[in-house]
């Protein structure tokens, strides 16, 4: 077996899986809160002394990928519906998800029939204090988070942070979890009638998927090239052995 080849599917493989985080990303550029993802590729080179002792090559023996998800803010655009927020900053709302706690970006809620502020998918949100009701109107929210109804103070939103966002794992629902880190106390601003959007640019991405649809095609062509090579060495030593 030619050495090249598997390391040649390997990297097949692994364009493809690029392939389709960048086909995540752009079927949601429209999604509120989106993180996008991205692919960061690592690989592990081990000498292999030529059998004549003359030189040594080098030989990609382990090629592995790792997702990453990029926390950069998205675009803020406003919507003047009061129970649209918006965090400026590093931060996080805090959702309380039937398999435990979650974490979002996505700031569009709205009220259910026993007035809880809700996701969009109906997971409260939470507050300092727990699930958060607001009844007699509308709320006013300021930048720290504190909502007021009528002028009166009744709760204030549950926003935190943490030392690595890179330690968060997608959860669904446009949510994170947490993998045994602390919470900390967010400095994010909370923008009300506002909207964080998708971190994902669609123009990127198209860019992104043609340079990938290149490098697969260029693995394509390798292993073309080593199966031509392979045939034309059994048609020569056929020859040779009549």
């Amino acid at each position: 077996m030619i050495p090249g080849l598997y390391s040649t599917v390997a990297g097949m493989i692994n364009q493809q899986t690029m392939l389709e985080v960048i086909a995540n990303n752009l079927a949601n550029v429209n999604t509120i809160g989106y993180k996008k993802d991205d692919l960061n590729f690592s690989g592990i080179f081990n000498p292999l002394p030529d059998p004549t002792g003359t030189y040594s090559s080098l030989n990609l023996d382990e090629v592995s990928a790792k997702f990453v998800t990029d926390f950069s803010d998205g675009e803020i655009r406003q919507t003047d519906n009061p129970l649209d927020l918006a965090l400026v900053g590093d931060g996080f709302f805090v959702i309380q998800h039937p398999n435990g706690i979650r974490y979002t970006r996505s700031g569009n809620f709205t009220l259910n029939n026993s007035g809880l502020l809700v996701t969009i998918d109906g997971y409260p949100v939470l507050g300092t204090n727990g699930v958060i009701q607001i009844q007699g109107g509308m709320p006013e929210i300021d930048s720290s988070g504190q909502i007021i109804v009528n002028g009166t103070p009744i709760a204030k939103l549950r926003i935190v942070s943490f030392r690595d966002n890179n330690q968060l794992s997608k959860s669904g629902y446009n949510t994170f979890v947490n993998n045994n880190q602390a919470e900390l106390i967010s400095n994010a601003e909370v923008k009300q009638g506002y909207l964080e959007l998708s971190n994902s640019n669609a123009i990127q991405e198209m860019v992104k998927m043609i340079e990938t649809m290149r490098i697969y095609e260029s693995y394509q062509k390798t292993i073309q090239l080593f199966n031509e090579t392979l045939e034309k060495s059994n048609n020569e030593l056929g020859k040779i052995n009549a």
